[in-house]
């Protein structure tokens, strides 16, 4: 698998290992971190593993010895002990929060594994309005020295990585200013921004069971630039699909780490084909990062861990997303991407040192008769936000229009009149940014979405 889980690090007696190896030694020896001070004992943190970390423990007891996998955990929740005066683990984000805790950390890890052990932690810590406050990481890289050294270099590769992550949270400027709040007794959360409420619906439907909804929202990234305002789309497009009669059931809402590629792919691939019932409604919205293959001009959508330098294996076609749509037995199916793939800015983003030199971007053709798709622009141009409004240009009109501005004369929002309305609206806030950006719609014009 893609990620080489590094529970596999703790297998000290594998058959890997010589009879001979020495005894385990701390991880942190000579590597100049003080156990007995530093850190942050005033602060309580919540951690919040990602798809990748809770596939490293998965993996551990599958595969590997359950006693192993167990010996880890406890040794990388004693680093977060050593550091942090109270700290508690949760399932998600907002799970994490009712805990009255000072800081929610995003926990990842990831590893590859061929000729050497290429390995890298990343903490990312949350404050309590929603905003990355900082992040610390540690990699590594060491090659492995013939069949009997891969247990050893595994461990070499975590004791080197945690050592630099617990200088990491030590040496954090924006921890040590929080902590320093809190031992004044001045409230430790920063200032919300100052935005408008998120826009929501006016209208409320009655559930309908048949109809479901995978809403992704990525505004933070594990290891790119941010998208901005892209989770606050997914959360107003989740609460308009609500008031349409989508079940909060049959709704799964992925933001921040939680929506890792892994995610993606198994509500994608796996989740919605068990459940959506022949006949039935299925709306799929993705707001963040898309990024262009550019050796063959093939559009991906960016989850939080997703890699531009490695889009084949961390990034989901859009080609594949159309046809793994088409497939389902549902009679309706609404896209809607606020993501652009031109490499060039906006909502898209390029591997490091690449340069956007592709000069057609394919994001696949909706050849199907139950597909209608909505995209924020055109291939070759970038998507943009409205700073006023704290949302994505595309979203923000696509959500006036579905709430009603959009309607004809008979109550109707279809999927044209819907565009009819949000391309100009787009067109215009674009051109008094000095660009071009164009809303695409494919399939069914007439198809309705709303009746009002």
């Amino acid at each position: 698998m893609a990620a080489v889980l590094f529970g596999a690090s703790q297998l000290i007696g594998c058959a890997l290992v010589p009879p001979s190896m020495p005894a385990r030694q701390d991880p942190f020896a000579s590597l100049g971190v003080e156990k007995a001070a530093g850190g942050f004992p005033e602060l309580s943190v919540a951690l919040v593993s990602s798809e990748n970390t809770k596939e490293t423990v998965a993996f551990g007891h599958r595969m590997l010895a359950g006693s192993a996998t167990q010996k880890w955990l406890k040794q990388e929740l004693e680093l977060f002990k050593r550091n942090f005066g109270k700290v508690v683990t949760a399932d998600s984000i907002q799970a994490a929060w009712t805990g009255g805790v000072d800081l929610v950390i995003i926990y990842d890890v990831y590893e590859q594994t061929s000729q050497s052990c290429k390995y890298d932690e990343t903490l990312v810590f949350m404050g309590p309005d929603g905003r990355e406050l900082d992040r610390v990481k540690g990699d590594t890289d060491i090659p492995f020295r013939g069949p009997f050294s891969i247990g050893k270099v595994l461990e070499e590769c975590v004791a080197e990585v945690q050592g630099e992550i617990e200088r990491g949270i030590r040496g954090s400027k924006a921890l040590r200013e929080l902590s320093q709040r809190k031992g004044q007794g001045t409230a430790a959360k920063p200032a919300a921004a100052k935005l408008p409420d998120i826009l929501r619906p006016g209208f409320a439907r009655r559930p309908d069971e048949s109809t479901f909804a995978v809403v992704v929202g990525v505004e933070r990234y594990a290891r790119i630039a941010q998208a901005d305002f892209a989770e606050r789309d997914a959360e107003a497009v989740k609460a308009h699909l609500l008031a349409l009669g989508v079940s909060q059931r049959n709704l799964i809402h992925l933001a921040g780490a939680e929506a890792s590629y892994s995610s993606l792919k198994k509500y994608l691939e796996s989740w919605l084909p068990k459940n959506v019932p022949a006949g039935g409604r299925v709306f799929f919205y993705f707001s963040g990062h898309g990024a262009p293959d550019v050796q063959t001009g093939e559009a991906y959508l960016l989850p939080w861990d997703g890699d531009p330098a490695f889009l084949k294996d961390t990034a989901y076609p859009t080609k594949r997303l159309y046809e793994k749509l088409a497939a389902l037995p549902a009679k309706e199916v609404i896209v809607a991407t606020d993501a652009c793939f031109s490499g060039a800015g906006g909502r898209s983003v390029l591997a490091k040192g690449a340069r956007p030199l592709v000069l057609k971007v394919d994001t696949g053709a909706v050849a199907s008769g139950n597909l209608t798709v909505f995209n924020a622009s055109a291939a070759d141009q970038i998507t943009s936000t409205l700073e006023e409004n704290g949302h994505g240009m595309f979203t923000y009109y696509f959500l006036k229009g579905m709430g009603g501005e959009a309607r004809d004369a008979s109550g109707r929002v279809t999927a044209q009149g819907l565009y009819n309305y949000l391309k100009p609206k787009v067109q215009d806030e674009a051109r008094r940014q000095n660009r071009d950006q164009e809303p695409v719609l494919q399939g069914q014009g007439d198809r309705e979405l709303v009746r009002f």
